[in-house]
């Protein structure tokens, strides 16, 4: 499992002399958003929570794949059958969306070691093999570690032990853990690369080949990212409105037919969920379908005159890559 490298919110709390439905209310309340990671000696767990749902459970015994459940029920069933550890994480409202739908991952067996190639070149090569996943960093006999996460090659976040909020990394972050890097000496990289439905991408190398040349997305990439960005939205408009989110933005493409007619809801080109869950019709342009979701959202949230509050949480979202590359921006600055 990958755990936030930021010093935990709370740290040691035991399951047995615990209501863990009653905790997490509590955070929500306290903190908003973050983790929870529960370990016992053959079992791992995560919870991630915003202020109003929980995003994603993950439950894990040593040598089996992880299951992943959207509520708390398969959870509640493991931690009755033995004492957790339990430690909390504070993820800010941006960041929790990432680390919830963080997809399955691969490890490298074998571990790079600093003196072998230096960070600065490692990086060199993801980039040149557009690598999605991750480089778990730790350095030799110091207190700092990190967690970067790459799409595509490009560095797209990461959590540090000197950070806050699980997923902002600088230029700042990167120039202090190559300069602990260089008092240490010497550090340990773990690669992890995200695991693809192949078939999914064959299907989507063919459809969006024009759209991004050369560029091998998988199908759930374009999913996972503008479900991400739904809940971006659905969080901020959420604290100010009663009304439904997506229910304001469907009837938005209502009324920008004639400007998006891929966004008409009778037409049966998508589906989209309360939830921010998107299925796309097949042969159907799906670059244009998700450019007018994004630029029907900001007007929502522009009527709602919360453009600088969404603006931030988009500003620091990790996957607004996945969208930019195919010429959607997303971001307050870069709206026309």
């Amino acid at each position: 499992m990958l755990i936030p490298k930021e010093k935990p919110y709370l740290a040691g709390l035991n399951s047995y002399y615990l209501n863990f439905e009653k905790l997490i209310e509590h955070l929500q309340g306290e903190i908003g958003s973050g983790c929870l990671h529960c370990r016992a000696v053959d079992q791992e767990i995560l919870v991630y929570f915003d202020e109003r749902d929980i995003i994603r459970g993950v439950t894990q015994s040593n040598g089996k794949r992880a299951l992943i459940s959207q509520d708390l029920d398969t959870v509640l069933q493991v931690l009755r059958m033995s004492n957790f550890l339990i430690t909390v994480y504070y993820l800010d409202s941006a960041s929790v969306f990432y680390w919830g739908e963080i997809p399955p991952f691969q490890r490298n067996k074998n571990k790079v070691n600093s003196t072998n190639i230096t960070l600065v070149n490692l990086l060199r090569r993801l980039l040149k093999m557009k690598f999605s996943g991750f480089v778990d960093i730790d350095i030799d006999n110091h207190k700092d570690s990190a967690l970067l996460f790459f799409h595509q090659g490009n560095r797209c976040g990461g959590s540090c032990s000197w950070g806050k909020g699980g997923l902002r990394f600088s230029e700042a972050d990167y120039a202090h853990l190559l300069a602990s890097m260089e008092e240490a000496d010497a550090a340990t990289f773990s690669i992890g690369r995200f695991v693809t439905d192949e078939v999914g991408v064959q299907e989507e190398e063919q459809e969006d080949s024009a759209d991004v040349p050369g560029e091998k997305q998988s199908l759930s990439e374009l999913n996972v990212a503008i479900r991400e960005f739904l809940n971006l939205y659905t969080h901020t408009l959420g604290k100010k409105f009663k009304t439904d989110p997506i229910l304001l933005l469907k009837q938005k493409f209502l009324d920008t037919i004639d400007e998006y007619p891929l966004l008409d809801p009778f037409a049966n080109y998508y589906q989209l969920g309360s939830n921010g869950e998107i299925v796309f019709a097949s042969n159907v342009n799906r670059k244009e379908i998700t450019k007018g979701i994004v630029n029907c959202t900001w007007k929502v949230v522009s009527d709602s005159q919360l453009e600088k509050k969404f603006g931030a949480a988009v500003s620091n979202w990790g996957n607004n890559v996945v969208l930019e590359k195919r010429g959607i921006m997303v971001t307050f600055q870069d709206r026309p």
